[in-house]
């Protein structure tokens, strides 16, 4: 800068000329520009062994499914959700076939898979732009209508070994309930249906309100 008194050559920011002493303005600096606020609402996180939002194989799938195994934030790519799917599927294959020698072993591992398959769809549909509300909702109204078929199912092997239920009227509303109950079923199947097609759909490939955009 140049002194406003000589005109000579002095360093920014003093306050008075080194030669003339001519006291000198002080431009006071820029104020700090706030950086924008983060998309959507989140700050972008950082990469983590938790990291869902991106392509991965099949190992790769195995392991990000376990390690959420209660993750319901954030989003799952498409082919870690079928990669994921596959390898439950196909356990569930042995386990029903080696449930033939030990009892129970399926139902085990239906069990064991419930949670993270739940919350793998729920990231899947983040992923996709959706809430994860379908997928929750479909789990409840199946569990309710498997109990309650089972119950009925119960009773239906009891009634053909003999026993009845009371008068026949009795007997009619219970087999009006088992008709009506099964026809109910198409509602958790086609709540699946649904949830499959949605499933198969690309992902965003932005960032939204559920988690970054996916990358390789």
């Amino acid at each position: 800068m140049r002194c406003t008194g000589c005109d000579y050559e002095i360093p920014d920011g003093v306050k008075f000329c080194p030669i003339c002493g001519a006291r000198q303005p002080q431009i006071s600096a820029p104020a700090p520009v706030p950086p924008p606020p983060p998309a959507y609402g989140y700050a972008q996180p950082q990469e983590s062994v938790k990291d869902s939002p991106k392509y991965v194989g099949f190992g790769g799938a195995i392991a990000l499914y376990f390690k959420n195994y209660v993750n319901f934030k954030g989003r799952s790519t498409r082919s870690e959700y079928w990669f994921a799917y596959l390898f439950t599927w196909l356990v569930g294959l042995c386990c029903w076939l080696i449930s033939f020698v030990i009892p129970g072993l399926s139902i085990i591992a239906a069990l064991v898979f419930f949670i993270p398959d739940l919350s793998i769809t729920y990231r899947r549909f983040h992923d996709t732009g959706k809430t994860g509300t379908i997928p929750l909702v479909r789990a409840i109204v199946s569990l309710v209508w498997k109990a309650v078929m089972g119950a009925l199912m119960i009773m239906l092997l009891i009634y053909a070994f003999g026993a009845t239920y009371g008068t026949d009227f009795n007997d009619n509303l219970f087999f009006l309930a088992l008709i009506g109950t099964s026809a109910l079923g198409i509602v958790p199947f086609a709540m699946k249906i649904y949830e499959i097609v949605i499933c198969c759909f690309d992902s965003q490939h932005e960032p939204n309100k559920y988690g970054r955009e996916p990358r390789y």
